[in-house]
């Protein structure tokens, strides 16, 4: 019975606390957990120059204040725009299907120190900020204009503005979720450049504009702390700031062309025009290789071009985003009296609202799958590993570059129809990683068409990065294809990079080449150099760009299995293979270079023929698995140098037989096979009777051997003597007998 009561006595207090939990969770309803990520608002910064401040976009934070005031103000100062474009952005609330608008939480979740003005220094350093103000000596109130006042007072003094990443300092670690910025047009000075040559009048000189132009590309391509190198840095210093967090996104806007295509007036003829906007294009492409080289190295970052939504409207277009060139000032102006106006040639606020649209879609893009297609995760293969290093100097501008660009784009896809990985190298004074290892075609394409070409050749810098980088390679075979239109100018050049070279290829890492020659005038000490750079058997040589897609596609085939019979001919002849149907030659009669089953190209040779007739060196690759006829003819006396290499199951020419020095006339014709058998042989017609005079024979890894058959010819005439003899005897030793038994009878 007692037990019985203890059991309601339970039941009752169970009840009680039942009651008193579902009323909490009443009053308290459970939440979804979250993580700490979607618990949180988003952070953004905004970084960088005027085109992110909002410069000539009033009105200014704090501009209703006195000139006496706002001259104090960090924000005024800087001419931080309540319009500007980053104040336009949306970021994820906390709250389900929310978005904040930046401009509604400067402060808080927006943090704008953007300043108008801005290089590439006044990241981590102070900017000294002057100002001139002219203000009524009694009101204190500013006078715009000083021609009806006489009495002004002058304000006048500078103000040091914060370094921009010191705004990190004030998070904690993996707070910031993006990154905002434009960068680098101030230490271009192209906006300084349009207003000298407004206020010039570039048609007295009309080669100033163009030497400005110049020594910005000069300098941008510096060695020694030049901009390019500067903004490399500047992005590098972004994503090392203290605070800014694993998860921050770096989004790099590019700067829209700024004149109307047609020019305007005294200002801008057509051509200048032109050469500026084609400047800021090519700025923009630098920018966005850097961009992609700061990718590859492991940097959430990624550029917004924004050309494509200011095209049309540019400064003194029918519709303009752009400022045109004000020649007075205006009264927000840091200086007054002091022409042209800083509003110049700067966005609008419609440019500010293109810019807001074309930064918010990357934004948008990044949020829906995480930034996984932005910032794939690098991945390696157990196979091969393969680095494409790609030509970026001044030289290639134009069709080389174009037709470069689509033959990568040919090469990584058909790489990665097997099991691969490709990282992406370009260089011209300098090398920029594109791509780390990577098997995501779309990514890969993308960071080979934002090559930009400029500056000078450094072939020893792309070998360096692309030999760097598979240092970390854990993949059975580790292949370079390095692509070139010329020899080095800066690095290791001549037997010190070959040396290198070599080096590089005693580690088992194979190297092709690909030489695209077709601009210099001499290319017999370029070609030498390609070839000793790469493996026996794998340089390439492109007679036009136009040719690039195939050869990268050759390679490709080669990388991804395709066996290969490599023959090189040195000498003056001709050269002709047939297989089912089709023929390559290389006679200027029936010249055909290209087939189903191989191809042809032509190297400069070295060593002068002796009557100067073509003494080009005629490369052959032909398609493994056939017996092929090759018929050789002399176009004119010579020494012929042939080399035929059969490959091995990795892919390298293991196996290259050599003959050398065959005397050549006009009247020779040379019958030999290309196919992959214990012996290869060449049989020599001398004079053409169609009678072979001689006949030369090489192992595997051998040297062509002349075949003596005149102790043939003796033991023939031996046996056919010895044979008589035997005939001679036998007949005799019959009469003999034959007579004695004549005798006997």
């Amino acid at each position: 019975m007692i037990n019985v009561t203890r059991r309601r006595i339970c039941l009752k207090r169970m009840s009680v606390l039942l009651y008193i939990a579902l009323f909490f969770l009443a009053m308290f309803p459970l939440s979804p957990v979250v993580s700490a990520k979607e618990a949180r608002d988003y952070v953004m910064v905004s970084l960088g120059d005027s085109f992110s401040s909002g410069e000539s976009i009033e009105k200014f934070y704090f501009q209703d204040k006195s000139v006496a005031e706002k001259v104090q103000e960090q924000d005024w100062l800087a001419h931080r725009s309540e319009k500007s474009w980053p104040g336009l952005l949306m970021l994820p609330s906390s709250k389900a299907n929310d978005k904040i608008v930046m401009s509604a939480s400067k402060g808080t979740n927006w943090h704008f120190v953007a300043t108008s003005g801005a290089t590439t220094e006044h990241l981590d350093g102070t900017f000294k900020k002057d100002y001139k103000k002219f203000v009524d000596p009694i009101s204190g109130s500013h006078v715009p204009v000083v021609g009806g006042h006489s009495i002004v007072n002058v304000i006048q003094s500078s103000k040091p503005i914060d370094a921009q990443l010191d705004v990190f300092d004030q998070f904690e670690s993996g707070e910031v979720d993006y990154v905002t910025m434009t960068l680098g047009g101030n230490d271009a000075d192209f906006v300084g450049v349009i207003k000298s040559a407004a206020i010039g009048s570039t048609y007295l000189n009309l080669s100033g504009l163009s030497d400005k132009l110049n020594d910005i590309w000069s300098d941008f391509y510096n060695p020694n702390n030049g901009i390019r190198e500067k903004l490399k840095e500047a992005y590098h210093k972004i994503a090392s700031a203290e605070n800014a967090g694993p998860q921050a996104k770096t989004i790099v806007a590019g700067y829209p062309k700024l004149l109307e295509q047609t020019g305007k007036g005294a200002f801008f003829s057509k051509e200048e025009a032109t050469d500026i906007n084609d400047s800021v294009s090519a700025f923009n492409r630098e920018i966005a290789t850097l961009v992609n080289s700061c990718k590859a190295s492991g940097i959430k970052i990624t550029f917004v071009s924004v050309e494509e939504e200011f095209d049309g409207h540019e400064a003194y277009s029918k519709v303009p985003y752009i400022n045109k060139v004000i020649l007075g000032t205006r009264s927000e102006d840091l200086k007054d009296g002091e022409p042209p106006s800083a509003y110049s040639v700067h966005p609008n606020e419609e440019g500010a609202k293109a810019y807001a649209r074309c930064v918010q879609r990357k934004i948008d893009d990044l949020e829906e799958d995480g930034g996984e297609s932005e910032w794939p995760v690098r991945t390696t293969s157990d196979e091969r590993d393969i680095v494409l290093v790609l030509d970026a100097s001044g030289s290639m501008s134009g069709t080389p570059m174009e037709e470069t660009k689509k033959a990568s784009e040919k090469f990584i896809n058909t790489i990665l129809k097997e099991d691969a990985s490709i990282g992406i190298v370009a260089y011209d004074n300098s090398a920029l990683k594109l791509s780390d290892f990577n098997i995501n075609e779309y990514y890969l394409t993308e960071a080979a068409q934002g090559i930009s070409p400029g500056g000078g050749t450094n072939i020893d810098a792309g070998l360096s990065t692309a030999h760097d980088m598979l240092k970390s390679s854990n993949a059975e075979k580790k292949i370079i294809v390095l692509m070139s239109d010329g020899e080095p100018n800066d690095g290791r050049v001549g037997e010190e990079l070959i040396a290198y070279a070599d080096s590089i290829k005693d580690e088992g890492i194979l190297i092709y080449t690909l030489g695209f020659f077709e601009s210099l005038g001499n290319k017999i000490s370029a070609q030498t150099l390609m070839g000793k750079i790469a493996s026996d058997g794998c340089h390439y040589e492109v007679a036009d760009a136009d040719s690039l897609v195939f050869f990268f596609g050759d390679i490709a085939d080669q990388i991804n299995g395709q066996k290969y019979i490599y023959v090189r001919i040195a000498c003056p002849v001709d050269v002709t293979v047939s297989y089912d149907g089709e023929t390559l030659s290389s006679s200027e009669d029936d010249l055909s270079v290209r087939t189903g089953f191989g191809s042809l190209t032509f190297e400069e040779n070295e060593s002068d023929s002796e009557d100067n007739s073509d003494n080009r060196v005629k490369v052959l690759r032909l398609k493994e698995g056939t017996d092929y006829d090759i018929r050789i003819e002399g176009t004119g006396r010579g020494r012929m140098n042939y080399t035929i290499g059969f490959m091995d199951e990795s892919g390298e020419y293991s196996d290259l037989r050599r003959f050398t020095n065959i005397k050549i006339s006009k009247r020779t014709v040379i019958d030999t096979v290309a196919e992959n058998s214990n012996t290869t042989v060449l049989n020599v017609d001398e004079d053409g009777d169609g009678k072979y005079d001689l006949t030369y024979r090489a192992a595997e890894n051998g040297r062509g051997e002349l075949v003596d058959y005149t102790y043939v010819i003796y033991i023939v005439i031996g046996i056919i003597a010895f044979i008589i003899l035997l005939v001679l005897f036998f007949t005799i030793r019959k009469r003999l007998k034959k007579n004695k038994n004549i005798e006997v009878h």
